[in-house]
């Protein structure tokens, strides 16, 4: 299959979609923010102007204890329904904007939450009212009343939720249903929910209204329905009006990741392919870790679905469609899946953003910045605030030179790539790299820039993203071992031995002990492997026995400690089926030759045998070179960004706004 081959039409229905890529669901947190409609037409219309040929909403609930959270729109407020005509009309004509139909039972952060049986879901506190089958029935009749209200506001098609562990799902779990009755008791009756919600959707928005459901292909969920169960429940919603089918992967208290870097590449387009098989006569729609067009390309030509349905791409570049089809994928800003703006940011109830595309959902504050005179401007280093620095000034077409005193650009995104799981970060280096070629930025590698470099150049802007070095870390008998920082470690500068004790547990820790016990990154066979998939219903982490022996070692918090909510999780179980060792509320005493000793708050001295000592014990800031210009050109507009200006809770994320917001600084008084 060739790249031009993944834009042919393919009908849903009476709708004919201009590709056979979708922007799938995804929460925005828009919602109760000011100008709301007018942010949702920017954030939405970008990516219809973008090639996308249709986008579905992040979940709209169908009544008031289905909504996720408290600022959810719901269909029953008229209101929220006055909102979204204003936004459809602000969409006209662009594409097909879908409506998700949404409830979301028991996974609901608030105390009217409803669920099949009243068992309360591990991520949430609240326990969930049972519903009656009376008012189950009620809830069907909202599913219904929301579509005909979605088609009135002027919404060209509708999507069912029925996967992710929300309401439709929880019925169809002999996990999450209990009843018995209508409702509940077989497999049979446990797809009547949905099956009955599906049919009423139809009834009262038509025979001719695109209508989607977003089923669970498989829940990951220890005793969830059986391979067999979920192609029985595909069969009758393909029988009953589904006009195309969404194949969702596993629930929110999942302990497999399904959508983080950790995953390979359209792994779970595998599941989608099982149902595809089994119900021929209906377009099926893969989505999950979806984010390359050669990726794409694999999934089509290989009959694994129909079309492919991405959310986060086109968070992270909302041309992705148009690039794509010009032949400049090399241009695409790459989803690298790290959940750290969007997910994350969701389940802190805050504004989706993307942390390689910080303008994602600030279209219009970025719009409304003044734009700067034309100056001359010096980037020094070439991180990630770095590399956003100079392409988001040479865009607002100032005269950008960018300094590197390496032999390539990413500063430590390089060494963030070479760790297992980690490897997307290679896209975004790649993008940076023809993305400033492409804008004629002067990029100087193995390129000091001192003092006498600026006074020569006389800039009218410098942006410092000099980042930070390794905390210095002593103890006495420390030569006893084998010692090096990460940034040797991770840089192939310093080879470990067996034994290992890591000295700090945070991000920097936790992701070099991942690269220690893993040399690869798993092929899809291999990381469904480790995860139990074949089963289907018996999924959980294998443990495993590495070569090496690990310690990681924090003197106080969480070992893992700001890792990303919807990611860290997963790497800290690899590591714990891996065998290593965790280790906090302690001092470090000295070293000998038996290994690391350590004093423990609760049981006193304890010795970590160990033949290697791996220090992540924190950064400092690179910061002379800028606060010695600082103090000789008060006068100059000087910024100073990422690891340079602050050392803690740095990130990717934070360097690329702080880079970001920079650059539109330049020039304007």
């Amino acid at each position: 299959m060739q790249f031009k081959e993944i834009f042919e039409p393919i009908k849903i229905n009476k709708t004919t979609l201009p590709n056979r890529i979708i922007m799938g669901s995804m929460h925005l947190g828009l919602e109760g923010l000011p100008e709301t409609a007018e942010r949702m037409i920017a954030f939405y219309g970008k990516r219809f102007d973008g090639g996308v040929g249709m986008i579905t909403t992040g979940g709209i609930s169908v009544n008031h204890p289905g909504k996720g959270n408290n600022v959810f729109f719901n269909f029953e407020k008229e209101e929220d329904c006055k909102e979204l005509e204003k936004v459809n009309q602000g969409l006209k004509g662009k594409g097909v904007f879908c409506a998700q139909l949404f409830h979301a039972g028991r996974y609901a952060y608030h105390r009217e939450l409803v669920a099949p049986s009243a068992i309360r879901a591990p991520i949430n506190r609240f326990v969930p009212h049972a519903l009656t089958e009376k008012e189950a029935w009620d809830t069907i009749e909202d599913f219904g009343k929301s579509a005909l209200r979605a088609k009135q506001v002027g919404f060209g098609a509708v999507e069912i939720m029925g996967s992710e562990g929300y309401l439709i799902n929880q019925f169809f779990s002999p996990v999450t249903n209990q009843r018995q009755d209508f409702f509940g008791g077989s497999a049979e009756k446990r797809m009547n929910f949905g099956i009955e919600a599906l049919k009423k959707t139809r009834e009262l928005v038509g025979p001719d209204f695109p209508i989607i459901y977003r089923m669970s292909g498989i829940d990951l969920i220890p005793g969830n329905p059986t391979l067999e169960e979920v192609l029985e429940m595909a069969k009758q919603l393909r029988d009953n009006g589904a006009d195309a089918l969404n194949i969702g992967i596993g629930w929110h208290e999942s302990r497999i990741p399904t959508i983080s870097m950790l995953v390979p590449r359209g792994a779970w387009a595998k599941i989608a392919k099982k149902i595809k098989d089994a119900t021929p006569g209906i377009p099926i729609i893969a989505s999950n870790r979806v984010n390359i067009p050669e990726t794409i390309q694999r999934i089509l030509q290989d009959g694994e679905a129909d079309i492919v349905s991405m959310a986060r791409p086109m968070l992270a570049d909302p041309e992705f469609v148009n690039k794509v089809k010009a032949g400049k994928s090399e241009r695409v800003n790459t989803c690298i899946a790290c959940n750290q703006a969007c997910l994350d940011h969701t389940f802190k109830e805050l504004m989706v953003s993307c942390l390689v595309n910080p303008e994602a959902n600030r279209e219009i504050e970025f719009a409304k910045m003044p734009k700067g005179k034309k100056s001359k401007v010096v980037v020094i280093g070439s991180g990630p605030g770095g590399m956003e620095s100079a392409r988001v000034a040479a865009t607002l077409g100032h005269d950008v030179t960018l300094y590197e005193r390496a032999n390539k650009l990413g500063g430590q995104l390089n060494m963030a790539a070479s760790i297992p799981g980690k490897f997307e970060f290679k896209e975004t280096i790649r993008y940076f790299e023809h993305e400033l070629k492409a804008l004629g930025v002067n990029i100087k590698l193995n390129a000091e820039c001192n003092l006498q470099t600026l006074e020569e150049l006389n800039p009218d802007a410098v942006i410092f993203a000099t980042g930070v070095r390794p905390r210095d870390f002593k103890l006495p008998g420390l030569e006893k071992k084998k010692v090096g920082t990460y940034v040797e470690y991770l840089n192939g500068q310093f080879t470990p031995g067996n034994k290992i004790a890591i000295i700090g547990g945070g991000g920097i820790g936790c992701d070099s002990a991942h690269k220690l016990l893993e040399d690869h990154d798993p092929t899809i066979d291999e990381y469904f492997a480790k995860y139990n998939v074949p089963t289907f219903t018996d999924v959980k982490i294998q443990p495993h026995t590495s070569k090496r022996k690990l310690s990681i070692l924090r003197r106080s918090g969480k070992v893992g400690a700001g890792l990303g909510t919807t990611t860290g999780w997963a790497l800290l179980q690899e590591l714990q089926s891996s065998g290593v060792d965790f280790y906090t509320s302690l001092s470090y005493k000295e070293v000998r030759d038996e290994g690391l000793v350590i004093e423990l708050k609760s049981s006193g001295e304890k010795i970590i045998e160990c033949d290697t000592i791996l220090v992540c014990a924190g950064q400092d800031r690179e910061d002379f070179l800028a606060n010695s210009y600082k103090e000789k050109h008060p006068e100059k507009q000087i910024f100073v960004i990422g690891g340079a200006k602050e050392t803690s809770g740095l990130d990717a994320k934070r360097a690329i706004l702080e880079g970001s917001l920079a650059a539109r600084e330049i020039g304007v008084k």
